[in-house]
């Protein structure tokens, strides 16, 4: 039997049409995308992090604190891409990468 774990994953693009650069625009001293990132990283619960992105500078601030990278596709990081279709991906990615090493997702948030 394999071990359960819960993951967390956080999604963001370079390309916002509506406010560009918000992933990486300082909120109270901190760009946008470390907030879910602190946040799943003080869960007791989380297990795993990671962050989906087709954004450099987002790479860097996930692995900054801890996450794993998923490099996402260029069909999915489009302003017509689907969130859903995002967190599809990621899941599907996180999953083998659990499989892997003989874990299973139990939750993903």
């Amino acid at each position: 039997m394999s071990k359960s774990v819960v993951c967390a994953l956080m999604i963001g693009r370079k390309g916002s049409v509506g406010f560009p650069g918000k992933n990486v625009f300082p909120v109270l001293g901190r760009p946008l995308a470390e907030y879910p990132l602190l946040a799943a990283r003080a869960s007791q619960h989380v297990n795993r992090l990671f962050v989906s992105t087709d954004s450099p500078e987002i790479m860097t601030i996930a692995t900054r604190h801890g996450a794993e990278l998923i490099e996402r596709p260029p069909e999915l990081a489009t302003k017509q891409a689907l969130g859903e279709d995002v967190f599809a991906h990621g899941y599907r990615e996180i999953k083998g990468r659990m499989a892997a090493e003989g874990l299973e997702v139990e939750l993903m948030v």
